[in-house]
């Protein structure tokens, strides 16, 4: 099979390519909402997640067989963990081909590498942060496509990061004596909540709520430390998902690192269900 490597022009292209595509962040989606997060994102705050993206197709026969997304960011994250405008990364996207089809992937991979090797720094894959914002923002890769691992793992990429990935159906409302007192939303979408238990908060968490209808992602939660273990935690999962229910959430999605049983333990006490292992990665050197 003969195959060619050019910019794509037609997004819909992508879009019709990765319908076919099979993992729990994929949420069903409109075109242009898709599209409006492929081309120009913005993250929880607003700000544009990037300066300029490139789209190569792998092309078979006038068809699309495979694609690579990879860009530079428009701000990173500086050594104490905060946004910072004058940091930038070198970012792959988004990455798929056929697993029968590994020349395909070599070539397009190849083609990113190149394409990236001016900027300096690591460059990384499947950024968890600068993923697509109709998917959450969840721009890991998903255990089953484990030949792009194997690929960018035998090509110079390392694991940096490993989550495990959670969804609770939400078909009902539970009883909780937490209160929620809900912060503005931001121009992202995104919106916090304090948990008060009689006057005082006792923790909170930040939501995503998504351009598609009934679903949210829980972006972070926290219990105050000094009332861990005493059933609190699981009195304001309930209050949120009480609260998310009357707002017409009926799915609520999360992760946590792969290292993180506590957190583990605490999302499957509450009827979340393991979806599965999701990983980021980044070039050592």
């Amino acid at each position: 099979m003969i195959t060619e490597l050019k910019k794509v022009v037609d997004e819909r292209e992508i879009y019709d390519y990765m319908e076919k595509l099979s993992f729990p962040y994929h949420y069903e989606v409109d075109y242009d909402i898709w599209k409006k997060s492929y081309l120009h994102d913005v993250d929880g705050e607003g700000r544009a997640l990037f300066s300029d993206l490139t789209t190569l197709g792998a092309y078979a026969d006038s068809k699309l067989v495979g694609f690579v997304q990879y860009g530079k960011t428009a701000f990173g994250f500086d050594d104490e963990g905060e946004v910072s405008d004058s940091v930038s990364c070198p970012v792959i996207r988004n990455f798929y081909y056929d697993e029968t089809q590994k020349e395909i992937g070599i070539e397009l991979l190849q083609a990113a590498r190149k394409a990236l090797a001016g900027i300096s720094g690591p460059v990384y894959a499947f950024f968890h942060y600068f993923g697509m914002s109709c998917y959450a923002r969840h721009g890991k890769l998903y255990e089953t496509f484990g030949y792009i691992h194997d690929l960018l793992t035998q090509r110079g990429f390392a694991v940096e990061h490993e989550n495990v990935f959670y969804s609770s159906v939400i078909d009902s409302v539970e009883l909780s004596s937490i209160d929620i007192h809900w912060h503005n939303a931001t121009p992202g979408k995104q919106q916090y909540c304090d948990f008060i238990m009689g006057k005082e908060i006792v923790g909170g968490c930040e939501i995503h709520f998504l351009e598609q209808a009934n679903l949210a992602y829980l972006r972070w939660i926290f219990i105050n430390e000094n009332l861990c273990g005493k059933g609190i935690g699981s009195e304001c999962m309930s209050a949120l998902k009480k609260e998310l229910f009357h707002k017409g959430i009926r799915r609520l999605d999360t992760d946590t690192a792969l290292t993180n049983t506590v957190a583990q333990h605490y999302y499957e006490k509450n009827h979340f269900t393991r979806e599965g292992i999701t990983r980021s990665y980044h070039t050592e050197g």
